[in-house]
């Protein structure tokens, strides 16, 4: 009788979501060859001329790509402009509050006690070092 561990079924599913991950559509670049040709016979003598021009899909070009990558990171710095401006018209509007009409936060003597309880807390509780021995001598 064999018992599969959870970890063997974990590093299976892993693998699974890998494979999945590998499957993942990709974007053939794509070109366009266009071919001109003309030519003109006397007699024997003639002349034939022959063209082709090859054009790669402009969106895959250098330029494109770093455009888009600017469009993008544009697109977040704006979209983390807008969440610091929501946050600071939530805490202005926090702040603006009178805490006076509503029990659910603390009391204005209860802020003054805790803020004076904090600041004696990083008070120096000994002298600094060097001064100990001036109050012996």
């Amino acid at each position: 009788m064999r018992i599969s561990s959870q970890a063997a079924e974990q590093y299976r599913k892993t693998d699974s979501l890998a494979e999945r991950r590998v499957e993942r559509k990709t974007v053939q670049p794509q070109a366009r060859t266009t071919t001109t040709s003309f030519g003109f016979r006397l007699g024997k003598f003639g002349v034939d001329y022959r063209e082709e021009t090859t054009v790669l899909d402009p969106s895959l070009s250098r330029s494109v790509r770093e455009q888009e990558r600017q469009a993008r990171a544009f697109r977040a710095e704006a979209e983390v402009e807008d969440l610091r401006a929501e946050v600071g018209v939530d805490g202005a509007a926090y702040r603006d509050r009178d805490t006076s009409l509503t029990d659910d936060g603390p009391s204005a003597g209860r802020v003054k006690t805790a803020l004076a309880a904090y600041a004696r807390a990083q008070a120096q509780i000994l002298p600094p070092p060097g001064n100990m021995l001036a109050g012996v001598v």
